[in-house]
Parts: structure tokens; C-alpha cells; sequence
């Protein structure tokens, strides 16, 4: 890679293998992690397996990640599942720099990597068992595979992305609908693979669409609207500033609008623009969890790295690391409930500069509150806890 001088290179590497195994060890040690929706998640395998109860974690529900997420916990434990979604995470970012990045050398995908892995949204929410990758996992090799005009397996892998996070059959429409080729495909043509794509995705919801009756209430998640429109507009912007980086946005910013004319010239610029919108616009909707936002981020991440920018990348990095250690928050938020294990339901918000603890440490912190869940006196709930297989033998 030109980007950086040999020695420089060298770090940047040393630094990337120490963030790769962190990651391995952090999967080894992080339990079950701290996402309230992890155990309704292995709820679902179990109740399944056991009684043949249908029950579904959340309003959809995510079927291809309940149960594999669900089975790999069954059996081996957390550090399977774990292990599942980072490896996930990996591998989607290199099937979609695969994808879209015109240099596919060696050096420049583990740059790009490493760029994307100091993000601590990106990094820290996908040690755990949740969906977040194992839907993108699916995306990008969709997306691959369609790039590669090998449509029967895209759409297969588009099926597995519904079937994972409902939301993703909007991504699935945009990429297929304005997916740029060589020697274009018809119009009919992509429809025709939407269509399937939807279907076969489709298909993972209907134990959820009988158990409601043929309703359709099951499609609307819970959304945070008790401040009225001005309370969602200030959600969707603190926390896309807060997932592009606190440090790091104000850099991305500058760096993007700085270099719009050679953006512009980047192959399938469309379909990633339109992929972001649709992103920012299901956030809109729902401004919940950072990581609703990953798509987006991923995309904007790759748009500066190809800029093939050194000062860029340098303090994009450097921003992001810092927050892993401090995090400088000009947001003083109150919530109904500022317990430990209390719902984190914001109430009121006011400009007041303090200084928190980083992503790192908070992820470090947050490894005992799984029990805020379980049953720390049950059988099952112990072995969640410890993080073990929950086969009950």
C-alpha cells in the first residue's frame, strides 16, 4: 500500500494483529454480553428445542440469528457465538471491500480493516451475540455475489440478510436496483431478484406472521417518540455524532466535503450514497442503538479510506482509539432510570461538558450485566451468567 512509508506500515500492522486479538480474547472472556436482547434471542433455540414453543425475541424478531445464535450458545457456550459474530464482522467488511474497492491487494484490505475495527461502534458492539454482523455478514457477500453477476447464490445470501434484520430488504432493494455493471441487466431483470430475494427472505417470517394472526403489528418496533419530533430529530443527530466518532466526525466531515470532487468519482458512488440514505432514513424512524447505524458507517469509512488520504486516515484512527480510553461527552443525558440495570429511556438532555469513561472501559464494565436479566439462582441462569453452554444435560 502507498498510502503509508514501509516503518509506518510496519506499526500500523503490529497495531492492527493487536486489535485482531483482542477481539479473539475479548469473544473468550466477554459472557454473554450486555445487549438486553441476547436472551430473549437464546430463548427462542430453547423454546423451540425443548417444547416446540414458537416465541419470537422482539417485535420481528430475527430468525436466522436467533437460531444460529441460539445454537452455538446452546451447545458451546458464549464464546462460540461470540467468536460467530466477530468473525461475521470480519469477514463482511472483505467481502465488501471486495466489492466495491478497485485495489483488492492484500495490504490495502487489511488497512481498511484495521480502519474500520478502531471505530468502537463497529468493534465493541460485535464481540457479542448479537445480529448486527451476521446480517451485514450476509449483505456483503450478497452484494459480492451480485457484483459477480452470480445471482442465484446473491440472492440466497439477500434471503439470509432479511431473514437476520428485517430492515435489510430495503438495503437489498437499493443494491439491487442501482448496482452499477459492465453489461447492465434489465430492469425486469432486477425486480425479478428482488422479488426472490424477498420472498425467500420473507419466508423466515411466517411462524411470526400465523402467530399474529395474519397481522401486520408485529412490523412496528417501539419508537422513542414521547419528546415529539424535536426529541427524535436530537437522538437521530447526537447519535449519528456519536457513532461516527466524537473526535473522529468532526474529521470525517472536513475531509468529506473536502474532497468531493474526487468522491465523485468513485465506481458505484450511487448505490453506496443511496445505501446511506436508506440507512439514515430507518434511523430516522427508530433512533435507538448505535449500531442501527452500521451500514451507514461502514460506507462512509470506506469512502474516506479510498481517498487514500494519510492525514485523513491518521487522525480518523487516532480519534477513534481515544475514545476507546476517554470519552469527552457534551451531552449531559438523563434517563428515567440512571440504575445500573435500569432501561436507558432518555427523558431530558442539556449541554454540559464531562468526561467519561472510553468504549473500551465501558465494554469492560458492562460484562456483569447480563445478570440484570437472569435468574442468578437457577440452574440456567448460572451457566448464562459464567458465560457457559446452556444445555441443561
Amino acid at each position: 500500500m502507498e498510502l503509508l512509508k514501509r516503518n509506518e506500515n510496519n506499526l500500523i500492522f503490529f497495531i492492527f494483529f493487536i486489535i485482531i486479538f483482542l477481539g479473539f480474547f475479548l469473544c473468550f472472556i466477554g459472557g454473554y454480553g450486555s445487549d438486553e436482547d441476547t436472551i430473549p434471542m437464546l430463548h427462542v433455540f430453547d423454546s423451540l428445542l425443548n417444547g416446540g414453543r414458537f416465541v419470537s425475541s422482539r417485535f420481528t424478531g430475527n430468525p436466522v440469528a436467533e437460531l444460529g445464535i441460539g445454537f452455538l450458545s446452546y451447545y458451546f457456550g458464549s464464546f462460540a457465538a461470540n467468536l460467530a459474530t466477530y468473525l461475521f464482522l470480519l469477514l463482511g467488511l472483505i467481502f465488501f471491500f471486495l466489492t466495491f474497492s478497485k485495489d483488492k491487494s492484500l495490504s490495502k484490505i487489511i488497512f481498511f480493516l484495521f480502519f474500520c475495527l478502531t471505530s468502537p461502534i463497529i468493534f465493541f458492539d460485535n464481540l457479542e451475540p448479537i445480529d448486527y454482523s451476521w446480517a451485514f455478514f450476509f449483505f456483503s457477500c450478497g452484494v459480492f455475489f451480485l457484483s459477480k453477476k452470480l445471482f442465484e447464490i446473491a440472492v440466497v445470501m439477500f434471503a439470509f440478510a432479511i431473514g437476520t434484520r428485517i430492515n435489510y430488504v430495503l438495503f437489498v432493494l437499493f443494491v439491487i436496483l442501482f448496482y452499477h455493471f459492465k453489461d447492465d441487466i434489465s430492469l425486469p431483470r432486477r425486480i425479478n431478484l428482488f422479488i426472490c430475494s424477498f420472498i425467500f427472505g420473507g419466508l423466515f417470517y411466517l411462524p411470526i406472521w400465523f402467530d399474529n394472526s395474519f397481522g401486520l403489528s408485529w412490523l412496528t418496533a417501539a419508537r422513542p417518540i414521547d419528546q415529539g419530533i424535536f426529541g427524535l430529530l436530537a437522538r437521530f443527530s447526537y447519535k449519528i455524532y456519536i457513532t461516527l466518532g466524537y473526535v473522529s466526525a468532526f474529521f470525517i466531515f472536513f475531509f468529506f466535503f473536502k474532497n468531493l470532487n474526487k468522491i465523485k468519482l468513485f465506481s458505484n458512488l450511487n448505490v453506496l450514497l443511496v445505501l446511506c440514505f436508506g440507512n439514515l432514513l430507518i434511523f430516522l424512524w427508530i433512533p435507538a442503538e448505535f449500531s442501527y447505524l452500521q451500514l451507514f458507517l461502514i460506507i462512509v469509512l470506506f469512502l474516506i479510506f479510498n481517498l487514500n488520504n494519510k492525514t485523513a486516515f491518521y487522525l480518523i484512527c487516532l480519534g477513534n482509539l481515544i475514545s476507546w480510553i476517554i470519552f469527552i461527552n457534551p451531552i449531559n443525558i438523563q434517563y428515567v432510570d440512571n440504575s445500573y440495570c435500569g432501561p436507558k429511556n432518555a427523558i431530558s438532555a442539556n449541554f454540559k461538558i464531562k468526561v467519561e469513561k472510553g468504549f473500551f472501559i465501558k465494554y469492560l464494565d458492562s460484562r456483569e450485566k447480563i445478570k440484570c436479566w437472569v435468574d442468578d439462582k437457577s440452574e440456567k441462569g448460572i451457566k448464562i451468567i459464567n458465560g457457559d453452554a446452556i444445555r441443561m444435560n
